[in-house]
């Protein structure tokens, strides 16, 4: 008998899985994976499961969205989409961009909105306590390599090790728990509620189940389906592709052709996105896939910051508001940023491709402004200034555009499909945490207030806000 796993995403698809459920192991106290500690959450009671169910159902509705099958639609995407096929299809024509996606072994505290670097997902009605990975490490790796071997041809990279810095634009796949967590009911293997046709953002959060099957295959294929359906992959046919809506076992592939979609388990979100690289009813996922993230290849090249405003050694008086203005660069899109004061121990990752911040003066004394840009192979460049309030400065202040060390690894949280860097002439090189932006958001259809640091200076940043790329 064959269980349902439910896929929500672009169009939200769900897996349904063959008969491999394992009982339920409870962890142990003081857990740890890859040396992290691993969550640990409390059984929850038939009572509090029909109340997350219901919390479910509810938090759809209010964010337009709906259950149409085993998939998670918007509202919206249920009108049928027409399109006369004697009017040419234009070509996609967005430059690729790097990517990296955590599988997150270890849980902990989710909350509903839409970036993955703030725990976020609209699977989530209020606050979830969501559990780790409960089996060995020796499983995890099994089914961190299933997940690999199918992002190696392309420039995504695969962390695992420890969380990403916020920065760092990342989608995440929490590894671990059942499907009663969220809200969903028992043989769901996976989830995402994520409507996002060509990968337009890129800090999602999506669910595979692992306390679901035992199945390594099985459960790197479910991880995989929905983080692709964060990317903009809907069903197609075949039983040897990795997005067939069914779980079966075996090893599974990209299918490199124009596929036939598959409606068995809910609709197809996309079809205007998979217009562009097939006729209509199919997707090739290999042609879409390289369209977003481009050819693998290591990148040993550092973003580059430039630091407008304000100059280096800059006075300001009490009261005086400071101009930042930077430009930053890289050599691959989907890098990002952070704006940081380290006298303050205080920094701001960047969402929403903000270049322009007005501060108020802090109190007196000597601050260095600092710009930090991070690729997706750990290559870090910045630039920064030396300000003065009320004050004087007693000797020069320090210039942009310094050089550091490379990392080691190159490796920004872990692990990357890719190798390492080297330093570039003029950036910065360093694997370090650090607050990042995207740097393609220009447009708005799903946004979020982004965090600011509440007791610190930077809460007269003007604040960032998620947003969504707006796409031709």
């Amino acid at each position: 008998m064959a269980h349902r796993a439910l896929s929500l995403s672009p169009v939200v698809a769900l897996l349904l899985a063959a008969p491999l459920f394992a009982p339920r192991v409870h962890a142990a106290e003081g857990r740890t994976l890859f040396g992290q500690p691993v969550h640990e959450a409390p059984e929850m009671t038939a009572e509090e499961l029909e109340a997350r169910a219901q919390e479910f159902r509810e938090g759809l509705d209010r964010q337009g969205l709906v259950l149409q099958g085993t998939q998670v639609l918007p509202k919206s995407a249920l009108k049928p989409y027409f399109r006369n096929p004697e009017e040419p299809v234009a070509a996609w024509d967005e430059p690729p961009h790097r990517a990296t996606t955590f599988l997150n072994f270890f849980g902990g505290p989710l909350a509903n909105g839409t970036n993955a670097s703030e725990s976020e997902s609209p699977c989530v009605g209020s606050k979830v306590d969501y559990p780790g990975y409960n089996g060995t490490e020796q499983k995890a790796l099994a089914i961190i390599q299933v997940f690999k071997d199918a992002a190696a041809p392309f420039g995504l990279r695969i962390a695992y090790e420890k969380v990403p810095p916020k920065h760092l634009p990342y989608s995440q796949v929490m590894m671990g728990g059942h499907p009663g967590i969220i809200g969903l009911p028992q043989g769901v293997l996976g989830v995402a509620c994520n409507l996002d046709c060509g990968d337009t953002w890129w800090r999602d959060t999506t669910f595979a189940f692992t306390e679901e099957t035992n199945d390594v295959n099985i459960l790197g294929t479910t991880a995989l389906q929905e983080a692709a359906h964060a990317w903009g992959l809907d069903h197609i046919d075949g039983a040897n592709n990795i997005m067939y809506p069914y779980a079966t076992p075996g090893d599974k592939v990209w299918a490199d052709t124009c596929t036939p979609y598959n409606a068995a388990t809910g609709g197809i979100g996309c079809t205007f996105i998979h217009d562009k690289f097939c006729p209509g009813g199919s997707q090739n996922d290999v042609a879409e896939l390289t369209a977003y993230f481009g050819v693998n290849s290591v990148d040993s090249e550092a973003p580059t910051v430039k630091m407008l405003s304000p100059t280096d050694g800059q006075i300001y008086m009490k009261g005086e508001t400071v101009h930042v203005e930077v430009e930053v660069d890289d050599n691959f899109l989907g890098f990002g940023w952070r704006l940081m004061v380290p006298e303050l121990g205080q920094e701001q990752p960047v969402y929403n491709g903000q270049k322009i911040w007005e501060l108020g003066a802090p109190p007196k004394g000597e601050y260095t402004i600092r710009v930090e840009a991070l690729d997706h192979d750990g290559n870090v460049g910045f630039a920064e200034a030396k300000i003065y309030v009320d004050t004087v400065p007693t000797m020069g202040g320090s210039t942009g555009g310094e050089t550091e060390d490379p990392p080691t690894t190159g490796d920004p949280s872990g692990d990357t499909s890719a190798g390492g860097s080297d330093a570039s002439s003029d950036t910065a090189v360093d694997s370090e945490d650090t607050a990042t932006v995207d740097g393609k958001d220009d447009g708005c259809s799903c946004r979020s207030d982004a965090p600011v640091n509440s007791a610190g200076w930077l809460l007269a940043l003007a604040g960032g806000l998620l947003l969504r790329r707006r796409r031709g």
